[in-house]
């Protein structure tokens, strides 16, 4: 049973609302949420994680891990694509000193985080959406506040949960897609947008300021549902430590992830070479992340 809706969250423009509950049955979930394309806010399903009750940048400095992570730099979305490559031990501990990352806000971004530590992954519970897929992907991210993940679409059932910090989230409905500028830069399983919230050019791209956009500020504790096809910007407004599963059904996994597998594959394999956010071009060559 869905518990009471709490007050709508706060929208821009919009005529349709992002429902907010404490806490709700797979059943309810499958039916109302994933059936329906609807996004939703769910503020206590994580009360018993160990994530929540463990998580912080003491506990992974403290994982004592010296692999190799590579770091987003920017935004790499609607940005020049940018990274760098640094110790995850390292990395950890400087967030740790100043709290605001390098200056150059790096971003430890769709980071397999169970490949690094297996252990950790009892410490959360997805099955809410697990159970109803037949695929699904999780990842972590790690950053300090500001840190932009721009305007894209997943081309999956996503739920994003919030370990600590704050996020700053922009939805925008796939009937919106019109205004949303789609992108050329390629970005696996993603659709990327032209329009950069952060630096919005309305001569360049006008029907933008007229799409329904939902802003949420997602607390540490609650997890979003952000379905197939909804355009999303994310903001970081504190030192920040989350989670994103991405779920496929059948029909999801034949007509978008084994496509935008071979995509990705083709990519690599420099048989087809477009601006993209896992390259970069050094010393006129063009190399991979």
């Amino acid at each position: 049973m869905l518990s009471p809706v709490q007050t709508p969250v706060e929208t821009e423009h919009s005529s349709h609302e992002i429902d907010v509950v404490d806490k709700i049955s797979p059943t309810d979930f499958l039916h109302k949420y994933i059936h329906k394309n609807r996004p939703l806010l769910m503020r206590q399903m994580m009360s018993e994680w160990g994530a929540r009750q463990r998580w912080s940048l003491e506990f992974f400095h403290q994982m004592a891990s010296d692999q190799q992570v590579l770091l987003e730099e920017g935004n790499v979305m609607q940005g020049e694509t940018g990274f760098r490559s640094q110790s995850f031990k390292d990395f950890v501990g400087q967030l740790m000193q100043s709290k605001a990352g390098d200056g150059k806000t790096a971003y430890l971004s769709v980071f397999r985080l169970f490949d690094e530590f297996p252990e950790l992954r009892k410490d959360v519970d997805f099955s809410l959406l697990d159970q109803h897929k037949i695929k699904s992907s999780t990842v972590g991210w790690i950053g300090p506040a500001g840190t932009v993940t721009g305007f894209h679409i997943d081309w999956g059932d996503n739920i994003l949960a919030q370990i600590a910090g704050r996020k700053l989230l922009h939805l925008v409905a796939p009937a919106e897609s019109a205004k949303m500028y789609p992108s050329k830069k390629f970005d696996q399983g993603t659709t990327i947008s032209q329009v950069d919230l952060e630096n919005y050019d309305a001569e360049k791209f006008p029907e933008f300021a007229e799409a329904r956009k939902h802003r949420i500020v997602l607390q540490p504790g609650e997890m979003i549902f952000i379905p197939r096809g909804w355009w999303h910007h994310v903001r970081s407004l504190d030192v920040s430590i989350s989670v994103s599963n991405i779920g496929y059904d059948l029909r999801g996994i034949l007509f978008d992830a084994i496509p935008h597998r071979l995509k990705q594959k083709l990519h690599n394999a420099g048989l087809w070479k477009c601006d993209c956010t896992c390259h970069v071009v050094r010393d006129g060559k063009w190399c991979r992340k």
